[in-house]
């Protein structure tokens, strides 16, 4: 909901669509994780780890079918978030990624 706080990187990205593939191959959101050494730009060493976040049964009242959510709350994410389009998840999809990186 906040592209500027929460849009992924090329290695998220690259990640991300691996957790979607491994996911409808029947792997399960909760299972999925990746944790690599890269090379940054600079040419330093990072350890990089990213761990998909699923979509709980709590997650639906805000992320699921637009047609459930509250009149109230809805208006709210409308003003809070006028390009939303955070919802229509599914409990159990991938809703994102927990994603961390360390210096080496």
């Amino acid at each position: 909901r906040n592209p500027e706080r929460g849009t992924p990187d090329a290695w998220e990205r690259k990640h991300l669509e691996a957790f979607d593939q491994r996911a409808a191959a029947g792997e399960g959101a909760a299972a999925l994780e990746v944790g690599e050494v890269v090379t940054r730009a600079d040419g330093t060493q990072a350890f990089r780890y990213m761990r998909a976040i699923p979509v709980g049964e709590v997650c639906l009242g805000c992320h699921g079918d637009a047609d459930k959510i509250g009149a109230e709350l809805k208006a709210e994410l409308a003003k809070s978030y006028p390009q939303d389009r955070a919802t229509g998840y599914r409990q159990g999809q991938i809703r994102g990624a927990m994603t961390v990186e360390r210096p080496l």
